[in-house]
């Protein structure tokens, strides 16, 4: 495989958010109900209008078309702005992406849902001496030693959990978490896929890719929360304004969301499949396992969905 230090990665500098991650979690329901109530302030005040009114409003809006031209402007301006002046390379790939939060911001989320999973699994993580842990640390510690020479995975205190449950999953914590269910080690073939679902989590934290789809739902909400306030306001009803929210809100999920997922997701593959390659992992296992994850898909009852409108990337590779 390539050298995957091979390049050398110039990142922007780094910039302060105005607001940690946590706080944000707790203004984004508020912000969309100020954007409704605003809307809908808007459409009643406007209804209450005389007549008389509504068309000097529309004369002053008309007579001060530039002064509101140049405002969307330089509002326009100011968010492409804030866009470009936030991106950065990926590491690893060097793809260009957004960043406003990062890894060190979501400490204390990270932390409180490392705690939440203790807690939640306390009763079922297999202790060191297990013979199912030792056999997911070795592979863990050799994946570590294989692709220690990179910088994103030597700085990374990886640490492992193995939760006795039957759930088919596998999933590692911006810090270096990594949970993994028994149930996975039932579900592979041999240690070959087990070390690709491995180095394709590691992969996750590796590219940071927590705080960049943070950082792109925070830009998104703030567009969409622009365009809820108008809904709201031109909608004649409530009726119709909650159907044309819920029209803004599939669009976003299937235009925008699910494919910035799938992205992500492809990206995790190739760079886990870098990883397992530089550890030795027969790298042909991952296509065995997503084709066996294709067969249990076709044979469970839920229905089949085009790539295009999932937001993992399809089996079929």
């Amino acid at each position: 495989p390539r050298n995957l230090c091979a390049n050398r990665i110039h990142t922007s500098a780094r910039l302060n958010v105005l607001l940690p991650p946590h706080v944000w979690l707790f203004i984004k329901p508020i912000q969309k109900l100020l954007a409704i109530i605003l809307g809908r302030s808007v459409r009643k005040w406007w209804k209450a209008l005389p007549a008389n009114k509504r068309q000097l409003f529309k004369e002053n809006l008309q007579q001060n078309r530039w002064k509101l031209s140049l405002a969307s402007l330089g509002l326009g301006f100011l968010i492409i702005l804030f866009y470009f002046t936030s991106l950065e390379e990926t590491p690893v790939t060097g793809r260009a992406r957004l960043l406003v939060f990062r890894k060190e911001h979501y400490d204390l989320l990270t932390t409180l849902a490392y705690e939440n999973m203790i807690e939640e699994f306390k009763d079922e993580i297999l202790p060191e001496k297990d013979e199912r842990y030792q056999q997911v640390q070795k592979i863990v510690q050799h994946l570590i030693a294989c692709n220690s020479d990179l910088p994103e995975v030597a700085k990374i205190e990886w640490t492992l959990h193995v939760v006795d449950k039957p759930i088919v999953n596998a999933y590692v914590l911006p810090n270096g978490q990594i949970f993994v269910f028994t149930g996975i080690l039932k579900s592979v073939a041999d240690i070959d896929q087990l070390a690709f679902i491995l180095c394709h989590e590691m992969a996750h934290a590796i590219l940071d890719h927590t705080a960049e789809k943070a950082s792109v739902s925070h830009l998104l909400d703030f567009l969409f929360m622009i365009s809820l306030v108008m809904i709201w306001a031109i909608c004649p009803l409530d009726s119709l304004a909650m159907f044309g929210q819920w029209i803004q809100s599939k669009l976003r999920e299937y235009v925008l969301e699910r494919p910035f997922s799938r992205t992500l997701e492809t990206e995790a593959d190739k760079v886990g499949i870098e990883l397992a390659a530089k550890a030795c992992i027969d790298v042909r296992a991952s296509s065995v396992f997503w084709k066996q994850m294709m067969v249990v898909s076709d044979l469970g009852d839920e229905p089949r969905i085009p790539e295009w409108l999932s937001t993992h990337p399809s089996h079929e590779r």
